[in-house]
């Protein structure tokens, strides 16, 4: 997903990955998700944690 000037990106999607399963998948307001991530990443220490942005219409 690429991220434009015209589509501001607000919303992150969070998950928590067991080898190549995601066990959690949130999506949140940019803030949120930042506190999500820290949150998962502290719970789950060993297991990889990734954020990316997500595109969200604006007619929602």
């Amino acid at each position: 997903m690429t991220e434009t000037l015209e589509t501001p990106t607000t919303h992150r999607r969070v998950r928590v990955w067991f080898g190549a399963h995601p066990i959690a998948d949130h999506t949140a307001m940019a803030e949120q998700a930042v506190q999500y991530e820290e949150a998962m990443r502290r719970r789950f220490a060993s297991l990889r944690v990734t954020s990316e942005p997500v595109l969200v219409d604006a007619d929602r």
